[in-house]
Order: structure tokens, then sequence, then C-alpha cells
């Protein structure tokens, strides 16, 4: 790990960071709140500067954005003027651990921006572009097959039901089928990404474009959407708009803002489309994720109440990428599911056992349930560092583009979920590719040996 200036100071402010949380008020403080927002601000200002970025359509920029909504917009723009505006907040939580949790959201930030910039790209010699891949369309027809079995199985109709109120069955296959459509998917998007880099380093060639890829992105985008789901054609575009930016089309600060607020309006018209509401305000359109502060909260008074859960809390989303093993594991240890996710703990402790409402989590709730203050910071740095890495290898390493790709798909969901959400599709993406590298290898033997 090698230290400049920059990330020498963020060590400060880590360290400030963690005195704030410790001596943050045991009550609502609204000057503290502001403080806490500020200095968000500031060290974010200070961040961008220090890692003097040419493109600012990326995961940092992305999850900054979500995380200011999800952390801080309620306590400082909200609690004070219209508490219970959303319905989240209209179920009892403790409201004197508010101050500490906003410190604790900045101290997470902090500890991402020290990881981030703890990674230094002049240990690394620069790499050429690497080899072309030439299984855009297998893997393309592989998330085509396994997103039509998903269907016939009952998933699809289920997803639908998820959104229109309807409970509605599908086979226990279904899921797994579903598992494989978007990895697949999102594997031959970053294949033909790094196959045009390879053709063309200066112009994006529109005729290189794998035709089948992009007929089923259509298709597979306009299914989802009728459905009532805006996650997978939201991360597919996140997917296609960040790479393509990061290899042809650099965003600048001044760009990336228009953008965002037009994302902001385009999510605004589709909850005015989707619940036909016209007395919605233009806040409301970001509600999904202001709503995540409250789990802050109560992870915070859980664990002042009941202790740390020691990992127990994210068992769930650390097993789900191997098929079984959830039922295995909990089968043979006689584990409680409810006990395994942070977010069902946080629904039974605001509606019980029978709550048919889930009120999810956020990425600090999570790693605060089980690990307490150190879990924040180590993991947060290590999120930081992790992603820094990706973005600088993505343009000559396979893995860290299909990597990069899944993480930045995640940039808005991650923050209002758990902290290893992203792991299933990044363990089957990196696994598929790695199939087809020793697939194609072992290819080249034979040919050789011939």
């Amino acid at each position: 790990m090698k230290f400049t200036k920059y990330s020498l100071f963020f060590s400060v402010l880590l360290v400030e960071s963690i005195l704030l949380f410790l001596l943050a008020p045991r009550h609502y403080d609204y000057n503290f709140n502001l403080f806490c927002m500020i200095q968000y601000f500031v060290s974010s200002f200070l961040f961008l500067k220090a890692k003097k970025k040419q493109n600012y359509f990326d995961f940092d920029m992305i999850f900054m954005f979500t995380y200011f909504f999800v952390m801080f917009f309620y306590p400082v723009f909200m609690f004070q003027s219209d508490p219970t505006k959303y319905f989240a907040f209209q179920y009892e939580f403790n409201e004197n651990v508010i101050s500490r949790a906003t410190a604790l959201s900045l101290l997470g930030m902090q500890a991402y921006f020290s990881g981030s910039l703890s990674f230094s790209n002049k240990q690394f010699k620069k790499m050429l572009p690497q080899k072309k891949y030439n299984s855009i369309t297998t893997f393309s027809i592989i998330s085509f097959v396994s997103f039509f079995l998903f269907i016939i199985s009952g998933g699809y109709a289920r997803l639908a039901g998820e959104y229109s109120g309807e409970a509605v069955e599908a086979s226990g296959a279904a899921s797994y089928f579903w598992v494989f459509s978007p990895a697949f998917l999102f594997c031959a998007i970053a294949f033909q990404f790094n196959n045009l880099y390879i053709i063309d380093q200066n112009k994006f060639r529109l005729k290189y474009l794998n035709k089948f890829l992009i007929l089923y992105l259509f298709f597979f985008v306009g299914m989802i959407l009728v459905a009532g789901s805006r996650t997978y054609p939201l991360q597919i575009i996140l997917i296609c708009c960040s790479l393509f930016t990061l290899f042809y089309k650099p965003i600048s600060f001044f760009k990336f803002i228009p953008l965002i607020i037009i994302g902001v309006l385009a999510m605004f018209g589709i909850n005015l489309l989707r619940g036909g509401d016209t007395t919605l305000e233009l806040v409301d359109s970001v509600m999904d994720l202001v709503i995540c502060n409250r789990n802050t909260y109560v992870s915070i008074d859980y664990v002042d109440v009941h202790g740390l859960t020691f990992g127990k809390s994210m068992l769930s989303v650390l097993l789900a990428p191997i098929p079984m093993m959830q039922s295995i594991i909990f089968s043979i240890f006689n584990i409680d599911s409810w006990d395994t996710s942070s977010a069902l703990i946080i629904s039974r402790i605001s509606l019980g056992d029978k709550g048919s409402l889930g009120f999810g989590t956020n990425i600090i709730a999570d790693l605060y349930m089980s690990f307490g203050l150190l879990g924040v910071v180590f993991f947060m740095f290590l999120l930081g560092k992790y992603i820094a890495k990706l973005l600088y290898f993505a343009k000559n390493n396979i893995y860290a583009l299909v990597g990069y790709s899944v993480m930045i798909s995640y940039s808005v969901f991650i923050v209002r979920a758990e902290f290893f959400f992203f792991s299933r599709f990044l363990l089957w993406g990196l696994f598929f590719v790695f199939c087809l590298d020793v697939y194609n290898n072992s290819i080249k033997r034979n040919n050789l040996k011939q």
C-alpha cells in the first residue's frame, strides 16, 4: 500500500470521522447532522480533485450521488419539516440515534475514499489491450434460453405479480434460470466493448456490434419493463453507458450533472406512469433511496440492545451464489433464516414475523449490524480499493472488465442493499469467463499437438 499526500489527508479525516461517531450526540441535533453533510460534500470534492478523473460517469460518482440521498437527505432536509412523509418513517424507530447514524454514514464514505486513494497505479505497468473474445453470440444465446426458461417456469409471472400486487407461484428452478440470464448477458456486453476497443481504440464502430446481442438487449429490457421492474433495465443502461464513456467518450463533471438531472426527471416520470398519482413531488423520485435511511437507525438501535451478529446477518447473501447452499447450511446448523439477513431482521423488528411488507436495509446498516464500527471502516475501505483497481485494469483484463461491469450495474442499488448484494452475479460472471478461458486454452493446446 502506497500513500500519497491526499490519502494521508483522508486518513486524518477518517480518524476524525471515527471521533465524530464516538462523540455524536445521543439525541437528534440538526447542526451536527448538517455539519456531517457539509463535510461529506467537502470530502467528495477533495476526493474528486485527488483522483483527477477524466471520466465522471463511473462507479464512484453514481455511488456518491446515491449515498447522499440514502444517508444524509432525511436527517437534514426532512426530519424537522416532514418526518413522516414517506411510509417507512411512519413506523416507530429510535430518533435518538439519528445523529450517530449520520456520523456513521460519513465514516463509511471516508473509509471508501481512503481505500480508493490507497490504490496507486504507479506500482503496475501499463498493459496493452487484451485478446478478443468471440463468444458474444454464444453467451447471448445462453442468456436468452435462460430467460425463456425463466418465463415458462413461472418466474416472469411472479416478477410481474410483485409489482402488480398479485401473489403468483413459480417453480423452484425459476430462480436459478434468472441467475444465469443476467450473468451471461452482462458478460456478453463486456465482451462486446472489449472487442470494439481492440478493433479501434479511438472510434466506436457501430458496424462491429453483435446484432443478436443488440436485438436481445431490446427484447430483454422491454420484457422486464412490461413486468414493472426498473432494476435490470437500469443496470444494463449503467453498464453500457459507463463502458462507452470509459473506452470512448469520457464525460466531464459539468456534463455528468445534467445527465443526473435527466435521470432523476425520468425516474419521476416513471413514478407518475406507474402510480398514476398526480400529487407526487419531484423529490418523490428518490423516495426509494431516502426511505432506506431509517434502516441505519434501526441497525444502530439493534446493536445497542442485542449486540453484533458477527456475520450471521450476512449469511443469506453470502451463501446465495452457491445453489442450495443456504438451505444446507441453515438445516445443518439449525439457523433461523430470519436471522441471516439484515433486511429480514429490520423488517421483523418493524412489522413482526407476519409482515408482508419489507423495509430492506442499506450498506452501512448491513455492515454495522454484523461487525460494528470496525466492520464499516474495513469493508468500505476494501470496496473503495477494489473499485479503483477494477477501473484501472478494465481496459486490459477481461476479469476486471466483467467485474467492473457487474459493480457499476449495482452502483445505485448497493447503497440501499446488503454489502455483498452484488456477489451472485459477480462470482457467476467471473466463473463463466474462467470456464471460457479454460475451454479456449484447451482448444489451443490440442491444435498445437496436431
